[in-house]
């Protein structure tokens, strides 16, 4: 078949599709019986369609979902808001494609519109457009007028055409690798009501998204973080409509779903006004599953955790909240939440955002090289005035973060504090990498041939506030790499580090030494990693453990039950590690 008839159906597709969707949502509401001829009109017209182009996929699917608006007009069949969100929910991903649907997709689709699977919510994959290729000839030509002008001796007119060829690459760059967050949220209103329908609730959607992008290669992973989140807010959050109405509520329950940037950080808010953690429930669930030592909001985000004694379609099975800490960790972030009874809650969901490219200030001090971005600085001085060790500025005094010894310029940053340093290298564009450890959020890449750490002008001045005591943390795993690994990440970051090679040596070395932290693995020869956590604890109840294994469910619950602080997998980024140190270690 002709690609351009395929085209024309694709087309019409989309447009009789978001039709259906609007139509259905409609009938949800009114159940005006007009509706049901326009809804079965369109999927008949699509299904004669398909037939016409070949495409027997969509002809079967749309066979069997005008069945349903067909039975409904005879009588065999109720239309039940049950079945309605199950149609809602696959119409969106079939509007995305732009092949037949596969036998096995087809049995997939039957068997959510039959109940007996679930739909998955998926970024919409956009396809690269046919100008792509006028985009390429005019980077050729572009490359060409630099070479030629090159060639003439012509470096003026060369350094202005590769500054034009830059700005064009990193809009072409920005177009294909990231999305915006509007985007992803296009069909979230569908969602909410399949979601709310399934729970016999009323839900309304509120979006207050503006123009922020995230990288496309996380978009589907933060999507599904998302998805989780609003289908918690609808099964646990939101009351039924009776519930709301005693409460002196309105029937409709609301979402609001929030993003902006703060600090060099993407926010996502999900927001309900729903009934807001039961933290006693919390707290009782997590005693009962040994969890008691921690707090109720460090409880729901264990894994496998939920208060509910069955897991039903919806919510219960404890998995999710999990997920979307690890998805923000991972990327030097966190969630956080906020909850009131009777009020409702919000989880915040915030990692960095980096662009393709930023403008850095290399900078040398004490014989150290560096960088730090341009936005994260607010002044630069020469010969800095000092006043009681601090650096005075436009009449007021700023900490000192960082110095070398012997500045000869001083930089206020973002953070309200002052970082003198010897020499000013120059100001560069360059690529940062996704590496961030401590106070280094990154290395800046294509200025010089090794890359340069980009420090973060707010953690280096926390370091700075912190006590000069240097912490110690044990380690305790048979595996000399294990160990090996860690102790050196650790070093890096200023930590003094022991090492134990069994469990009864951790335990002995715990109790001769002053250690702030033990990172212990669970399966060891001897004492495994549960009795050696009971073993420190017993001693020293007071000292972090942080248990360091491939972690399955039941190891994570063993261990909070030997009475660990904190867990973390093999298989994630060590600069979590970090971050457990830092919330689990008081600071002087």
């Amino acid at each position: 078949m002709s690609t351009d008839f395929l085209e024309i159906f694709f087309q019409e597709l989309r447009e009789k599709g978001q039709s259906a969707i609007e139509m259905i949502k409609k009938f949800l509401e009114t159940r005006e019986r007009e509706l049901v001829y326009e809804i079965y009109r369109v999927f008949h017209t699509i299904k004669g369609s398909a037939s016409l182009v070949g495409l027997v996929g969509f002809r079967n699917l749309m066979h069997n979902l005008e069945n349903y608006f067909k039975r409904y007009e005879s009588g065999e069949l109720e239309l039940t808001d049950d079945l309605l969100a199950r149609m809602l929910s696959i119409i969106p991903e079939l509007l995305s494609r732009t092949t037949d649907i596969s036998e096995d997709d087809l049995r997939s689709f039957l068997d959510i519109l039959e109940g007996k699977q679930r739909a998955q919510v998926s970024v919409v994959k956009e396809q690269i457009s046919e100008s792509f290729s006028h985009v390429l000839f005019e980077l050729v030509s572009k490359t060409l007028s630099v070479e030629n002008s090159l060639m003439r001796n012509d470096t003026k007119n060369a350094l202005r055409e590769i500054r034009t060829l830059k700005s064009r690459l990193l809009n072409i760059m920005e177009e294909n690798f990231y999305v915006r967050i509007s985007d992803l949220l296009r069909n979230f209103d569908t969602l909410v009501i399949q979601e709310a329908t399934l729970n016999r609730k009323k839900v309304k959607l509120e979006l207050q998204i503006g123009q922020e992008k995230v990288e496309r290669k996380d978009s589907q992973v933060l999507l599904d973080s998302l998805v989780h989140l609003v289908r918690n807010a609808i099964a646990h959050g939101i009351e039924s409509p009776e519930e709301r109405k005693r409460k002196g509520k309105s029937e409709y329950g609301t979402i609001t779903l929030r993003s902006y940037l703060e600090g060099g950080e993407l926010y996502l808010e999900v927001e309900d006004d729903g009934s807001g953690i039961d933290f006693e429930r919390v707290r009782k669930k997590a005693t009962e599953k040994g969890l008691g030592h921690l707090p109720p909001e460090e409880v729901i985000f264990v894994p496998g955790f939920s208060t509910k004694d069955t897991a039903d379609g919806t919510a219960g099975r404890g998995v999710g909240l999990d997920a979307v800490r690890n998805f923000a960790m991972a990327r030097g972030g966190n969630v956080e939440v906020v909850t009131a009874p009777g009020r409702g809650t919000k989880f915040i969901v915030h990692f960095p955002v980096k662009s393709f490219v930023v403008k850095v200030v290399v900078i040398e001090a004490d014989g150290l090289i560096f960088a730090v971005e341009t936005s994260d600085l607010v002044a630069v001085i020469v010969s800095a005035q000092t006043v009681d060790g601090k650096v005075k500025y436009k009449d007021k005094l700023y900490d000192i973060s960082f110095s070398s010894a012997n500045p000869r310029f001083c930089f206020i940053t973002s953070a309200k504090k002052a970082l003198l340093v010897d020499n000013i290298v120059g100001v560069f564009d360059g690529q940062i990498s996704n590496e961030s450890y401590g106070f280094v959020k990154g290395f800046v890449k294509n200025i010089f041939i090794h890359p340069l750490p980009v420090i973060d002008v707010s953690k280096i001045s926390k370091r700075a506030e912190k006590s000069s005591k240097k912490r110690t943390i044990l380690i305790v795993d048979d595996s000399f790499v294990t160990r090996s690994i860690l102790s050196k990440f650790l070093r890096t970051f200023g930590y003094e580090v022991l090492e134990a090679k069994s469990g009864e040596e951790g335990v002995e070395i715990s109790k001769k030494f002053d250690v702030d932290l033990v990172v212990c693995d669970v399966e060891m020869p001897g004492l495994d990693g549960f009795e050696t956590t009971k073993s420190i604890k017993e001693v020293k109840p007071k000292l972090p453990v942080v248990i360091f294994s491939t972690l399955s469910e039941e190891q994570l619950i063993k261990g909070m039950e030997a009475g660990a602080d904190g867990y973390l997998s093999k298989s994630e980024p060590l600069e979590r590690l970090l971050k457990l140190i830092e919330r689990l270690v008081e600071v002087e």
